[in-house]
């Protein structure tokens, strides 16, 4: 049977894809094709894409294959990566649009820290003296790439930052797998969305795990800020791979961040999706977070309670430095006088006229009321 002219690549020409792209062939277990089969399916028949979405579906298929090459190539490159420790990582996993980028890199800025610089988690490798990230053909890439995304979406970069260089979520390495809520955040993907809401991510976390121990190789002696709202989902395999794991939640009045939530969604989608119209965006994101927040409040009880704390968003903004002391406290960590002036430094930094948050949104927009988030959230009561 001979393929429609228009339809996304088949499983095996995106694999080859990926080969081409890398110059690699090894993409280690084949965990990753159910998921693979079905966010291709879903892209193709429920998605409506457009001709630019064509083209986004097909870069982020290929990219997630190509990090797993690049991850898979690394892990046989460098075998001991495995006896690399992972101590009590911070996990930040507040809702979307609830303050965790900016607490985040906060927290990354602390010398003792490290978090996942943008370049390294579209091309995991031991991450390099910083000196020496200019030489580096892959952070060069990525660097130019992002740069030129800065200029195209100056409005993009307002609601969120990015940068090669910067630290940045984790959800490019659960791409690897082909298990992430990053899909279903940039089109309708409603069969993908049913299927990857009945997964167990244990093994997802498990290759996760390994990606943080290679990138970390040559400083294991710092703890890992990690950052994804999709974490909700996952709190029980996040700690069955990192059981000391220290799990830190931020919270907005929902009201807020879902309108911010479906802002974001709506300009980072790059109208690839047809079927992604605002009243289905509003509809299916109220229903993923607030189911995310759900499994969250409900996976919370059943650990040791010293391993969790709350970010109010609002004490959050008013006193961001005070925050991150207050987070060490809590969690008995040391801040030391260099991670105090390193936070303040990159929180001024923060301040920055091209990095400064700018964002109008509303609920209606998205044919969403303030009244069905508020039971969506169970806030009536």
């Amino acid at each position: 049977m001979t393929q429609h002219p228009d339809a996304l690549d088949t499983i095996e020409e995106f694999q080859d894809a990926a080969r081409a792209k890398t110059g690699l062939d090894d993409f280690g277990d084949d965990d990753y094709l159910e998921g693979l089969a079905v966010l291709r399916d879903s892209f193709e028949h429920e998605a409506d894409l457009s001709e630019i979405g064509r083209r986004i579906a097909r870069k982020m298929i290929i990219d997630a294959l190509s990090s797993r090459l690049i991850s898979e190539a690394g892990f046989n490159r460098h075998p001991e990566h495995v006896d690399v420790a992972i101590e009590r990582p911070i996990f930040v996993c507040g809702m979307t649009r609830t303050g965790t980028t900016a607490l985040q890199r906060l927290l990354s800025a602390d010398p003792g820290n490290q978090g996942i610089e943008m370049w390294l988690a579209d091309t995991p490798q031991p991450r390099p003296p910083r000196e020496e990230w200019p030489e580096n053909p892959d952070f060069a890439r990525a660097d130019a790439f992002y740069r030129r995304t800065q200029e195209k979406a100056a409005d993009l970069m307002k609601v969120h930052f990015m940068g090669a260089e910067e630290v940045e979520e984790c959800w490019r390495l659960l791409q690897q797998s082909l298990r992430s809520v990053s899909f279903e955040t940039t089109a309708h993907l409603p069969s993908y969305s049913e299927w990857l809401a009945g997964q167990d991510w244990t093994s997802t976390y498990a290759r996760y795990k390994k990606n943080l121990q290679l990138i970390g190789l040559n400083d294991p002696e710092k703890r890992w800020v990690l950052k994804n709202p999709s974490h909700v989902f996952a709190i029980d395999e996040i700690m069955s791979i990192f059981p000391d794991a220290l799990i830190v939640r931020t919270f907005r009045d929902p009201q807020t961040s879902m309108a911010s939530t479906f802002s974001l969604c709506d300009q980072s989608s790059f109208s690839m999706s047809k079927a992604f119209d605002r009243p289905t965006i509003g509809r299916t994101q109220l229903d993923l977070w607030a189911r995310g927040n759900a499994h969250f409040h409900a996976a919370r009880e059943r650990y040791d309670p010293e391993q969790f704390l709350d970010v109010d968003y609002r004490e959050f903004v008013a006193d961001p430095v005070g925050t991150v002391e207050k987070l060490y406290a809590g969690f008995s960590l040391p801040f030391s006088d260099a991670a105090r002036a390193a936070v303040t430094q990159a929180h001024e930094a923060s301040l920055a006229e091209h990095r400064r948050p700018s964002h109008q949104y509303a609920l209606e927009d998205f044919g969403v009321t303030a009244e069905q988030v508020a039971e969506k959230f169970d806030l009536t009561s």
